[in-house]
């Protein structure tokens, strides 16, 4: 027997007690309906649980049974709680087919739900996250391609698997405390984060998230989810005052995560506040002609035009020759080895220069 049959088999209404209570002293329901002043099936429909004890019906029963009103009052409170409780644990039952489509492995892991078995624990648990009052509500808000100024899920392939990398990113943003959003902050402080690459201090990841928050973005590091093919997303939470940029570490590789950063922060800087540009999902993002304008700028700040046309005229790439070019432009080593490797001018398996790339991995998840 499941703990829901259990608890509907134990479900007792106040009624019982009342038709114990009058069989015990002799009493018929037509003279407790007479006695208080209702209708025989109105009595009925009270000892049946159908109708709720009043406080004004519970005072009467105490005049005519000799049993205070107060026993009646919470009798009739611990049936209602009872009955919610199982109407609660139904309704999570139907929506246990809905859990198994989530990743409930990785977020059980990411410590998003318990690491329990008990799908209902688990459903609870999930709806919470969302912060929904049903699947119906997460579909609304992920699937729905009749709200504009919703994420539009509806075309993927695993539309669960990435609401909740998204979800996930605009709690880790709670939690980072913003300044109003400046634009033209942000851009005068382009230079210290280009510098911030090219050195590549321990702390570069804080210090990169330090100076978007002192500009007034929100920069959070999510972790890559199973069957979330995501390189980034930004979009404006919090009734579009805040600008959230969300970066995976699904490559692992420093060139790949700057370009990222800095193709999210274009659509910060240049589009509408009411865009949302998920990265990795072709079909999220429509407006090719805002795709390309957030890559051109990526592809400017990673490289000139003046340093990617020196350094693509080589045909031979030595290590000395990446370590001058990296200290002339101030430029990351791993970002010249990345941009040589995707231009093909050498191999991805190139050992000796895949020595000087960056391996970029959020680690544990802190919530």
């Amino acid at each position: 027997m499941t703990d829901l049959e259990a608890k509907k088999s134990l479900l007792s209404c106040p009624g019982d007690t009342i038709q114990e209570t009058i069989d015990e002293i002799g009493m018929s329901q037509a003279e407790l309906a007479e006695r208080i002043g209702r209708s025989v099936p109105k009595l009925n429909e009270l000892i049946k649980g159908k109708a709720p004890i009043t406080k004004e019906t519970a005072t009467k029963l105490e005049y005519v049974l000799g049993i205070p009103a107060n026993f009646w009052l919470n009798l009739e409170r611990s049936y209602q709680d009872e009955l919610l409780e199982i109407e609660q644990m139904e309704f999570l039952e139907q929506c246990i087919e809905w859990l198994k489509a989530f990743p409930v492995t990785a977020m059980k892991k990411f410590g998003l739900l318990p690491n329990t078995n008990e799908n209902i624990v688990l459903v609870e648990s999930l709806l919470k996250f969302f912060r929904v009052a049903s699947p119906v509500q997460w579909s609304s808000l992920y699937t729905n391609n009749e709200l504009a100024f919703k994420i539009n899920l509806n075309h993927t392939t695993e539309p669960q698997a990435i609401s909740v990398w998204l979800r996930l990113g605009e709690l880790q943003a709670e939690k980072i405390q913003t300044v109003e959003f400046d634009k033209k902050l942000i851009r005068e402080r382009l230079d210290e984060i280009q510098d911030l690459c090219f050195r590549n201090p321990e702390n570069w990841k804080e210090a990169l998230q330090q100076i978007c928050s002192e500009c007034g973005i929100a920069l959070v590091y999510t972790p890559c989810i199973s069957k979330a093919p995501i390189y980034g997303a930004s979009r404006w939470i919090r009734n579009s005052s805040k600008p959230l940029i969300q970066i995976t570490d699904r490559q692992k590789d420093y060139n790949a995560f700057w370009f990222t950063f800095y193709h999210e922060l274009a659509h910060i800087l240049l589009h509408n506040k009411k865009d949302i540009f998920i990265e990795g999902l072709g079909e999220i993002n429509p407006d090719e002609e805002k795709e390309k304008q957030a890559d051109d700028f990526a592809a400017r700040m990673l490289l000139s035009e003046k340093e990617r046309n020196e350094l693509f005229r080589n045909t031979n790439y030595p290590t000395e020759l990446i370590k001058m070019f990296s200290q002339k432009y101030k430029i990351n080593p791993s970002i010249i080895v990345s941009q040589i490797q995707r231009e093909g001018k050498v191999e991805y398996n190139d050992f000796r220069l895949n020595r000087l790339k960056i391996r970029v991995e959020f680690g544990k998840l802190i919530m």
